[in-house]
């Protein structure tokens, strides 16, 4: 069925231009289009729920590339809790943009691209951004939201209107994950758990963290820990 659509997608990409591809009906994912309909409703009409859904609620610029042979421009951005990829044509309709293991996303210099845990942790699937990708272990980042439900409040005072539910609200849950021998890790948050990982040793994990003041909530220096790691695996 994908290869069905990713055909039909070819064709418009040779018979319109690139402003025209942008203004055709929505494109979908025909195995999760109720799914689709539902998530699309929940998360833009239903003003009761917190926070987006979307790693930015705002499109960016971005290009999506498909078996590295063809590829289109446009306003792009992602769903990080149904995991899809969405884009914003003239007419302002928001549709789905369908891909697979072979194609890839860049938005705004990032690379984004589809990957497959089949693991009860992270799920079937999920869209990964690519930190870095070296020979023995590759660092990603896993932007995900998830729909926080509402908690029934305890006691109730007559009339005081504290017996109604909370909000529900969708909340961050994005994370970092390795990729060594073909598993995906996530990466812990605090150095013990990174030890007990085992990738280096206690003592010369130790002295690479305090020689290089790794701090675990930067980028910058995970990028470092995990070459490090790679020299030691």
């Amino acid at each position: 069925m994908t290869i069905k659509i990713k055909t039909y997608f070819f064709a418009l990409l040779m018979n319109l231009s690139f402003y025209q591809v942008f203004s055709q009906d929505p494109i979908m994912d025909r195995f999760n289009a109720t799914n689709h309909t539902w998530l699309q409703k929940l998360s833009l009409y239903d003003i009761n729920i917190e926070g987006s859904p979307y790693l930015n609620e705002k499109f960016s610029n971005g290009t999506v590339i498909l078996d590295s042979l063809n590829s289109f421009s446009g306003r792009i951005r992602i769903d990080a809790y149904a995991q899809k990829f969405q884009t914003l044509n003239k007419s302002g309709q928001i549709f789905e943009i369908v891909v697979d293991e072979n194609d890839y996303v860049e938005i705004e210099n990032k690379t984004y691209r589809l990957h497959k845990f089949q693991n009860k942790t992270f799920g079937d699937y999920g869209i990964l951004r690519e930190c870095i990708i070296l020979q023995n272990i590759s660092l990603y980042f896993y932007p995900r939201k998830k729909l926080k439900k509402p908690i029934e409040a305890g006691r109730t005072v007559a009339d005081s209107g504290y017996g109604k539910t909370a909000r529900p609200e969708w909340v961050d849950d994005s994370t970092y994950l390795l990729l060594i021998d073909n598993k995906y890790i996530k990466l812990p948050q605090n150095h013990k758990k990174i030890v007990e990982l085992e990738f280096v040793k206690k003592d010369t994990y130790k002295s690479f963290r305090k020689e290089n003041k790794i701090n675990l909530k930067k980028e910058e220096d995970i990028v470092k820990l995990v070459r490090f790691i790679n020299s030691k695996v």
